[in-house]
């Protein structure tokens, strides 16, 4: 543990003066990344949302003597961003039928900021840690450039601490921007896949609600 810890530190102090700049891109965006991901909840990893929505509609479908309770107290026991919302609606359904529409529309929004809330952050992060490991790399060669300057190049050794600066720091810059990357694309693609379902279940309410309607008077 010791020789790990150093081999860090170590690799840190050589990195330059742009190391603490990336490792702090990095950490402001895992931290995002990751809560994130703990604001979906169990949806986020769940190979199963879809037989939310066919829960629902099998549940809507039945002949109990009160199909919104029934459907809303079986969503109760399953977790989830989907099984909460949809929960919520069938209750704006039930207990103000004339404001559902409403509802649903003003509350999409909001669930959708809400999931999205702070992956804006991670994207500039990702964005900015390569550029950082690129100024990284400038530096590292400006000063093996300057040790050039001064005592030639005859002694490759002079020149080692702005090479190792120049290397090292590039690849910290990929090192954070690339898993950064990849796990934000993942994490749009769920959002979106979530977006789906919720609108998915909001339809099916609504049409189960305008089929019980009472038919207007002429």
């Amino acid at each position: 543990m010791y020789v790990f810890i150093e081999a860090v530190q170590s690799t840190f102090l050589a990195g330059g003066s742009v190391m603490l700049p990336i490792i702090l891109t990095g950490v402001i965006g895992f931290y995002y990344l990751y809560s994130t991901w703990m604001r979906i909840g169990g949806d986020a990893f769940r190979k199963d949302v879809y037989k939310v929505v066919e829960m629902l509609r099998n549940d809507l479908n039945t002949r109990a003597e009160d199909p919104l309770r029934f459907a809303s107290k079986h969503l109760g026991l399953r977790g989830g961003i989907v099984s909460r919302e949809l929960r919520l609606a069938l209750k704006v359904a039930k207990d103000t039928p004339e404001k559902y529409l409403e509802y649903m529309q003003v509350r999409m929004i909001k669930t959708v900021q809400y999931m999205q809330q702070g992956t804006h952050i991670i994207s500039v992060m990702a964005a900015a840690a390569p550029l950082l490991g690129l100024l990284g790399t400038v530096t590292g060669m400006v000063s093996t450039f300057e040790v050039i300057t001064l005592y030639g190049n005859q002694n490759p050794v002079l020149m080692a601490d702005g090479i190792s600066e120049a290397l090292i720091s590039t690849q910290s810059g990929l090192l954070v921007a690339f898993p950064l990357t990849l796990l934000k694309q993942r994490l749009d693609e769920r959002i979106e896949y979530l977006t789906e379902q919720l609108e998915l279940g909001a339809t099916i309410i609504e049409n189960y609600m305008s089929l019980q309607a009472p038919p207007e008077a002429t």
